[in-house]
């Protein structure tokens, strides 16, 4: 038994049969009241007639595909047996099943009588899935989503990006992916979205889930043109969740949220490693992660949100965080890029030249991880102070050293797991990748315009910053790179050992959003 979206949340259900490559379902309508017999067994529908429907559709499946069906509770998963017990995840596209019968609740489905023994089904509903924008994340989810089953629609607002990307995919009969996750079985496909707009009216009324891939920068103004559109019982995921995009979200969907209208989840990490080729028509997919952590505004949602997304991703492990700043504090690009970047530049100052331009990851060495490792160490440290000052914020496990994440989001990739610098330097979804570094002269120095700088220092490393200072959690190793790159990038983040300088306020710290205490930085 599969309940479409979020399992015991209320969503209407569906119920599945077949094998793991070919699922299918028949709807159970609405009814009132679903919940597991207190051993498991089976169902509990609400009414009367609601029940006999149960019972008739599950004779009418045991019959079609000659097994005796019940079902199981695990993992927060309704299933069936009658064959492995085995969950279906990944499910592509769920069908309705077409029979004489039907719910008393539902007006789904056709009402005419097909042979028995053949399957009887016709598509009348996929879940609503809208990306947001029109960047390389969205140019390899529209056609992923799609490929799976869902209704994917898009909403670009941004300057003419939408009539460009629509004209483009037309033309090139859909947006292609060339998807080199696994380097020995590369594969390709092409979809179209069925809306595109830079009208949110066109395409977020009927999502069921909001995907929103971009920057933290541009978060708010999405979500103020989708706001006055958002469905009753919308998820809305936002990634990478880092970079303040929580305080943005309780500013401008606070009510939405505490009412329950809508549930916002950050992610990490980004799922994809991905480059557009050609805009609008082909994108080169390196990487999709292996394993998620997710938080939620409120939080209590979190269960639910990591439910649903599991099912977007066919499957792929999401694990829910208690509150949202474990996300903040998170094992991400705020932890790789600073420390690499300290390990390359360290030593620069203005005028100096260095010879070429190494591969980012491929050169990465043990002064570069070494860097990284007293990062990571310093914000488990931040994270676990505030469990134990603050029960119930979290369990200490939930936000991961630096090698225990890259090896699970990328298990599979990563072919010596013997160090941190292996992980990073053997690891195929990490190829390709450039230092952030621009030619000057004869040789090459450091972009401070690049967004491993612009973003990664003031959206990610300062909210680390930022909140040890409002738990008390001294940083030496933060303090001492944040303090080199500021100075290069002209300018003033930390202050006499605390995030007060002139520029906090082009931070996504919790400084810069007013917070200045633990009990303002937890609150739900």
């Amino acid at each position: 038994i599969f309940f479409r979206g979020n399992s015991l949340f209320g969503v209407e259900p569906h119920f599945l049969y077949g094998d793991m490559d070919t699922p299918h379902s028949r709807s159970l309508g609405s009814p009132q009241s679903i919940k597991l017999r207190p051993d498991n067994s089976g169902l509990v529908i609400g009414t009367e007639e609601e029940t006999k429907y149960h019972n008739s559709v599950m004779a009418d499946l045991e019959e079609e595909l000659e097994s005796e069906l019940t079902t199981f509770a695990t993992g927060g998963r309704l299933m069936y047996t009658g064959g492995p017990k085995r969950p279906l995840s990944g499910l592509s596209s769920p069908l309705t099943v077409t029979s004489s019968r039907s719910s008393p609740n539902s007006s789904r489905g056709s009402k005419t009588e097909a042979p028995k023994k053949q399957r009887r089904f016709s598509k009348t509903y996929n879940a609503g899935v809208t990306i947001c924008g029109a960047g390389n994340a969205a140019h390899v989810f529209i056609p992923y989503f799609t490929d799976l089953g869902y209704e994917v629609s898009v909403f670009a607002g941004f300057k003419d990006e939408a009539a460009r990307l629509k004209a483009a995919y037309e033309a090139n009969g859909g947006i292609e992916i060339a998807d080199g996750c696994d380097p020995q079985n590369p594969r390709t496909y092409k979809h179209s979205p069925v809306v595109c707009s830079n009208n949110a009216a066109d395409s977020i009324p009927n999502a069921d889930y909001v995907i929103i891939a971009l920057p933290s920068f541009a978060v708010k103004g999405v979500l103020l043109d989708i706001k006055p559109h958002l469905k009753q019982g919308a998820i809305i995921y936002i990634m990478p969740g880092q970079g303040g995009v929580d305080f943005i979200v309780k500013e401008v969907l606070g009510e939405e949220c505490r009412s329950g209208k809508v549930s916002v989840a950050g992610i990490i990490p980004m799922p994809l490693n991905c480059r557009i080729e050609e805009f609008g028509k082909k994108v080169q997919l390196k990487a999709f992660k292996a394993s998620y952590d997710l938080a939620a505004i409120p939080a209590r949602d979190a269960p639910k949100c990591a439910f649903a997304l599991s099912e977007l991703l066919a499957g792929r492990p999401v694990h829910p965080i208690g509150n949202y700043v474990g996300i903040a504090l998170h094992a991400s690009n705020p932890n790789i890029h600073p420390g690499r970047l300290y390990g390359l530049f360290g030593d620069y100052k203005p005028g100096k030249i260095y010879p070429e331009n190494p591969l980012f990851y491929e050169t990465w060495n043990d002064k570069s991880s070494e860097w990284c490792q007293k990062i990571s160490d310093e914000r488990v440290k931040i994270w676990k102070t505030i469990c134990e000052k603050v029960p119930g914020t979290g369990e200490p496990n939930q936000v991961p050293g630096l090698k225990q994440y890259i090896e699970s989001i990328y298990a599979g990739q990563i072919h010596n797991t013997s160090s941190l610098s292996t992980v990073f330097n053997t690891n195929d979804g990490f190829k390709g990748f450039f230092s952030p570094m621009k030619k000057e002269g004869d040789g090459w120095v450091p972009d401070f315009q690049s967004r491993y700088f612009t973003e990664d220092f003031p959206e990610g490393f300062c909210m680390y910053k930022g909140i040890a200072d409002l738990a008390g959690v001294e940083t030496p190793t933060i303090d001492l790179i944040l303090t080199h790159f500021q100075n290069l990038m002209g300018k003033e983040y930390i202050k006499n050992g605390k995030l007060a300088g002139k520029d906090v306020g082009e931070t996504k710290s919790p400084q810069r959003f007013g917070l200045h205490s633990l009990e303002q930085l937890l609150k739900d």
